[in-house]
């Protein structure tokens, strides 16, 4: 039997775009394993998912050779770093499994050498384009979705009577993500106020989501808000997504979590990042129009806050997507 271990151990987002090639694989050669290596944080959206049978993580050293030695005998056979990472390669090369591809990168702080060149210019593209180029599967690219774990025994109807009473208090379940973990890729808090001022005039107590660190963040937005920061897991994320009429989101990994929820619009704010390559193919962009974006340097950009390329964007530029997308009842 052959055992596919994928490493990809960048972002969130990163992780549920690599989703595809699980199933490129799993649909294609009869019998196999597949396995995932993620940073911790990505752990939790792969569980429960029909595509991948083992997910592989660790926080330290020491839990890095045991991690090494429990893919040794788990017998995983071919490995492939979607990641690009140096580290990566030589994980599974420890582990003995053959490398069907390699990678370089090395990360010294915030630089990044020998870093991993695009097969594609979209990412789940990109990542997908290893099932041809070393598996000589063929597929269709327009046909690549990703795909989280399912949520737990019991929560579909937890989150079903949850969005019940919900109801009592808002007109349209509103999904909202706020924040990301880079402040130049977040919002304007005071444009994101109008946002959810405007809101509540249609009736509407939209939805936040982020992590614990987000709650008092998101409880300082003006205006009425129902904040589930920190109470639902991130596999929950989709079925929360099924109820809503819409969602907001910062570029982060959320976004792409709300991404595999079926015909729910998004409209997905940028910065500096590039929405070529990132943003979800149903998303609906509103992008930065300073002529630096996007520029990718989120570390190091000189303009005074204030003046960055996500304080340009204005509330009204959202409130006018929304109606011109009708995507209020």
């Amino acid at each position: 039997m052959r055992k596919f271990l994928i490493i990809n151990r960048l972002g969130i987002g990163d992780v549920v775009l690599t989703t595809p090639l699980a199933q490129i694989i799993k649909e294609n050669i009869p019998n196999c394993t597949i396995g995932f290596l993620v940073a911790s944080k990505s752990v939790d959206i792969l569980k429960n998912h029909p595509y991948i049978d083992d997910i592989f993580a660790y926080k330290n050293k020491h839990e890095k050779q045991l991690l090494i030695e429990k893919i040794k005998n788990e017998q995983y056979t071919e490995a492939i770093i979607v990641d690009g990472r140096l580290s990566s390669t030589i994980i599974a090369w420890k582990s003995k499994c053959k490398l069907l591809n390699k990678g370089f990168c090395i990360s010294i702080n915030k630089r990044h050498l020998f870093e991993r060149k695009n097969l594609a210019t979209k990412a789940i593209e990109d990542f997908a384009t290893y099932a041809k180029t070393l598996l000589n599967i063929n597929y269709n690219k327009d046909e690549l979705i990703p795909k989280i774990g399912n949520c737990d025994d019991g929560k579909q109807e937890l989150i079903a009577k949850w969005i019940q009473n919900i109801k009592k208090e808002t007109q349209d379940i509103v999904i909202i993500v706020p924040r990301t973990a880079a402040d130049i890729k977040n919002w304007n808090p005071n444009e994101l106020g109008k946002l959810n001022q405007y809101l509540n005039t249609k009736g509407i107590k939209p939805i936040y989501i982020g992590s614990p660190n987000d709650k008092d963040y998101i409880n300082n937005i003006i205006g009425e808000k129902i904040n589930i920061a920190g109470k639902f897991a991130l596999r929950d994320i989709p079925e929360i997504g099924k109820y809503a009429s819409f969602a907001i989101s910062m570029c982060t990994g959320p976004l792409h979590i709300l991404s595999t929820v079926n015909k729910l619009p998004i409209i997905a704010i940028y910065g500096p990042s590039d929405p070529i390559r990132w943003a979800p193919k149903t998303a609906i962009v509103v992008q930065s129009k300073l002529p630096c974006v996007p520029c990718l340097k989120w570390a190091k950009c000189n303009k005074p806050i204030g003046q960055r390329c996500m304080d340009e964007i204005k509330f009204e530029r959202v409130q006018q997507v929304i109606e011109n997308y009708h995507l209020l009842k």
